[in-house]
């Protein structure tokens, strides 16, 4: 047998026990749950209100995409003609249309009329010697009181007993032409078709009129005013005044002077007199008069911007 280990001698002033430490917590399961719960509860909330956020947003966005795509159609739309070619313009019902709902009388009764202007112009004189001072005469104005002028028919009505029709697109000059108050005339809120049939064209509003003229800006311009208006044939508002024959006709339509004559049958109107206003565009003077030429019209005499041509009865 081995003999056993001496004791070890104690050493004086060390503990004689080892101090216990207290346990170290474990982590259950259950207590990793409560923490998760804990952090879950806390962000919840943010979570939800950034989820509600995204989605208000995303709704608004799709929102305003849409509704600017709409506006944007809408503006194309407008500043799309329409042409209403399978109606001819000599229809029955189509005459029958603008007799009964287009025409009205040139009078404002709700409204003071304006100082009437009587006095003739060198053109109006001109043609009044052209035709003998004729009186109960007939003629049709295309541009009356346009851009704050006068009519050139309004002595003919007023001092020589004629009637006939005053044509104005721009709804500022129409309710100024009505305030005149024509009273044996007629008048309406259209332009002349330059197409042997009705359209509905977008008239826009700057420092001047433009018929049919469409801008490339004025998609991205709201600021401008837009109309839209109806335009018919001169030879179906002739058929609804009921007549086929006029003496005087005068003619400014911005531009489709030429196209406005060129759906008229020639063969089945007479007209007497034409006096065509060019404004801006007297480069087309030479075509003009080409044309009514071979309708056996004569060029006689110009007054500022204004031609005028009439009808040649010497047979040839």
């Amino acid at each position: 047998m081995t003999a056993s280990a001496p004791p070890l001698p104690q050493q004086s002033g060390l503990p004689t026990t080892i101090p216990q430490l207290p346990p170290t917590p474990i982590k259950t399961f259950e207590n990793m749950d409560d923490s998760h719960r804990l952090i879950t509860k806390k962000l919840l909330p943010v979570a939800l209100f950034f989820l509600a956020f995204a989605t208000v947003m995303s709704i608004l966005i799709l929102y305003m995409n849409n509704t600017a795509m709409k506006h944007h159609q809408f503006t194309l739309s407008l500043n799309k003609d329409m042409e209403l070619n399978s109606i001819s313009q000599d229809d029955p019902e189509f005459i029958l249309y603008l007799r009964e709902v287009v025409l009205f009388p040139a009078i404002e009764p709700n409204h003071k009329p304006l100082e009437p202007q009587d006095a003739l112009s060198q053109e109006a004189d001109y043609v009044l010697k052209l035709l003998n001072n004729k009186r109960n005469g007939i003629f049709v104005e295309a541009g009356a009181y346009g851009d704050g002028k006068t009519s050139k028919t309004e002595a003919f009505e007023r001092r020589f007993n004629w009637k006939g029709l005053l044509i104005q697109p721009d709804p500022r000059h129409y309710f100024n032409l009505r305030r005149h108050n024509r009273v044996r005339s007629q008048c309406i809120h259209a332009c002349l078709s330059p197409m042997p049939y009705p359209r509905e064209i977008t008239l826009h509003n700057e420092n001047d009129v433009k018929i049919n003229d469409i801008h490339s800006n004025s998609i991205d311009n709201p600021d401008w005013l837009v109309i839209r208006v109806k335009c018919f044939p001169l030879f179906s508002l002739l058929l609804a005044m009921n007549t086929s024959s006029i003496d005087y006709l005068s003619l400014e339509t911005d531009g489709t002077e030429l196209q406005v004559l060129e759906t008229l049958p020639f063969d089945r109107v007479k007209i007497e007199i034409i006096s065509i206003d060019l404004r801006d565009n007297n480069a087309e003077i030479g075509t003009l008069k080409k044309f009514l030429a071979t309708k056996k019209y004569k060029f006689l005499d110009r007054f500022n911007n204004s031609y005028v041509f009439m009808m040649n009865h010497v047979k040839i």
